[in-house]
């Protein structure tokens, strides 16, 4: 459950403090706040979140975006309580968030459209690799912003017309038949549209390509297989994801998630 801490570049307009995934959560009591934005995100379990008289539920999924110097209290509810979360500042985030100030707090309760959890994973695994980069974690704190206000405001709203049309099939065949080969052509094919074009809309309302969504999917449903069936060998996890092989699942679980999905499994056993 690694964190990692920036540098200070007050140059950029947009900068991360800290980051962190697989975070085993504590209880937290900050009665003047924090002084940076803080993304808070549920992956496991859930936890009860205190801003005033407020008493906040985060379920597994749900994300919370708590404003500078905002008074809360959180702490895990009943049982181990996972979470990742993104500390940053900047003129961009402040100019980006004021409108949204008044109450101290953003809430976000599904997070398919966001992918935060696989943005700070990414994040971290690029990292390590490769150092560290303050434009590059400017560049995509920057794009999950954009996607948390357009989530907030409605634009990716699943009642557009395009969505129905074309996504919405896409995406159900993705949730259904994960598993199997599924190609972007033959997506595309499904809805009489070329594979750039669906890449375009799943861009434009998901803030991702159709091959990026599903292969987030497959690492999803991975991690799920990876806890929920502990004695099941890697290899068959892979083909149960939708991976037709287990040593290329197990470098792209790798390079998204940052460890191995052997390691993943156990941070939960």
């Amino acid at each position: 459950m690694p964190i990692y801490f920036y540098p200070s570049s007050h140059h950029l307009p947009l900068n991360i403090e800290s980051i962190g995934n697989h975070w085993n959560q504590d209880a937290v009591g900050r009665p003047q706040g924090y002084p940076y934005y803080h993304w808070l995100q549920s992956n496991h379990g859930q936890g009860k979140i205190q801003i005033g008289d407020q008493s906040i539920l985060l379920a597994k999924g749900a994300g919370i975006l708590l404003f500078p110097f905002t008074p809360h209290h959180y702490a895990p509810v009943y049982h181990q309580w996972q979470t990742s979360f993104a500390t940053f500042y900047g003129s961009l985030a402040s100019d980006l968030l004021q409108p949204y100030g008044q109450e101290g707090y953003l809430m976000i309760e599904n997070k398919r459209h966001l992918s935060a959890v696989d943005w700070i994973d990414t994040l971290i695994a690029e990292d390590q690799q490769s150092g560290t980069d303050p434009l590059r974690s400017s560049s995509r704190c920057y794009h999950f912003l954009l996607t948390l206000l357009q989530e907030k405001q409605g634009i990716l709203t699943e009642q557009h017309p395009l969505y129905q049309q074309i996504l919405a099939p896409v995406i159900k065949e993705i949730e259904t038949n994960y598993d199997q080969n599924l190609t972007i052509s033959q997506l595309a094919g499904m809805v009489y549209v070329s594979p750039q074009y669906l890449s375009r809309l799943f861009n434009r309302f998901l803030g991702q390509s159709t091959s990026q969504y599903l292969l987030n999917y497959r690492i999803n449903r991975a991690k799920e297989y990876l806890v929920a069936q502990k004695h099941v060998p890697i290899q068959q996890v892979a083909f149960a994801a939708g991976f037709q092989d287990a040593s290329h699942f197990t470098a792209l679980f790798k390079k998204r998630v940052g460890i191995t999905p052997m390691k993943f499994r156990q941070l939960y056993h």
